[in-house]
């Protein structure tokens, strides 16, 4: 029997961790750690990765002391391919969440969550995990009987089969970065599915791509532009008309500016809000954007957005048969 990952439930609500933790217990997991800030989360994940192990985060959206984005970003940084399940009232149409899946988030379960949701999303992490081990032997077993740089068609065709069986759909870049080489076979297979109906073909997209090998396996990483630090939040900034004070909205106690204690009463006249801001927590500075960098994920370089390529690739989508 395989053993199940580690559970680490980011959650500011004592009750509600407690409940998940209950449930989850059911299910047979038993490494499961509750943390209730995104400080206590960070340490608790890095621990689990310094013994090889791959936790599961089930991540509240909104945290007292780190924006989700924030502790995101850190948790891809430390292992990018890690599963985070945002849990959140907000709706997934939110711009907030929907920029949280593109950087990374691997699902997004409402709340209140119901049990059978989360049953089902991390049952389907155990289960491509499971195959991903099962391609890995099959791998393992074509490599004794000739190098990666020749692999035969059957092995190319079995991965690309399987990234459809757990990605539905992706780019044909994305397939043959997947394959990891012999572009040209990738490329005849998702023909030959194309003209045998099992794929279509949903138009093209433009991808980012490192400038070093090409490759359109990249992490967006967002820092703060000042310190560099990825400890940042996104929240309100009060500026007070007397003194010219601006601070995030938590420093404000009782309506009273913390520099010259004004009490604040009237919007536009007393003071304004600054909202949409993200806040570094290490250096205290704020700025309407934050920076970002790429990270490739097979050779490890690092750059920016203006030095990166652009790639523009077809986008396969596996056919349901059902």
């Amino acid at each position: 029997m395989r053993v199940k990952h580690p559970i680490v439930i980011v959650e500011d609500s004592p009750a509600i961790g407690m409940v998940l933790k209950n449930y989850l217990e059911k299910l047979g997991y038993d490494q499961i750690h509750t943390c209730d800030t995104g400080s206590s989360a960070m340490t608790t994940f890095s621990d689990l990765v310094s013994q090889k192990l791959h936790p599961i985060v089930l991540l509240d959206y909104m945290l007292p002391d780190m924006d989700a984005r924030s502790l995101l970003t850190q948790i891809l940084e430390i292992q990018p391919d890690a599963k985070v399940i945002l849990e959140t009232a907000t709706e997934k149409s939110d711009e907030g969440i929907k920029e949280l899946i593109r950087i990374g988030a691997y699902h997004y379960i409402e709340k209140p969550i119901r049990f059978e949701n989360l049953k089902s999303v991390i049952g389907t992490i155990e289960q491509e995990d499971a195959l991903f081990e099962h391609e890995m032997e099959i791998t393992s077993k074509s490599s004794g009987e000739q190098s990666s740089e020749n692999l035969d068609s059957a092995g190319v065709e079995e991965q690309v089969d399987y990234l459809l069986k757990i990605a539905n759909q992706a780019t044909e870049s994305k397939f043959v970065d997947y394959v990891g080489h012999d572009e040209e076979k990738v490329k005849q297979y998702l023909k030959k599915l194309e003209s045998l109906g099992k794929v279509i073909s949903i138009g093209e997209e433009k991808e980012i791509s490192c400038n070093t090998c090409n490759s359109s396996k990249t992490s967006q990483r967002f820092f703060c532009p000042s310190c560099k630090s990825t400890n940042f939040k996104l929240g309100k900034l009060i500026e007070c008309y007397d003194c010219g004070n601006i601070s995030d909205e938590n420093t404000y106690s009782n309506n009273k500016c913390p520099q010259c204690s004004k009490e604040l009463k009237a919007l536009g006249v007393d003071y304004r809000i600054m909202n949409n801001h993200y806040i570094c927590n290490d250096c205290k500075d704020f700025f309407p954007e934050i920076s970002s960098e790429y990270l490739c994920l097979k050779c490890e370089n690092i750059f920016s957005l203006e030095e990166a390529k652009w790639k523009t690739s077809k986008i396969y989508k596996l056919v349901n048969t059902k």
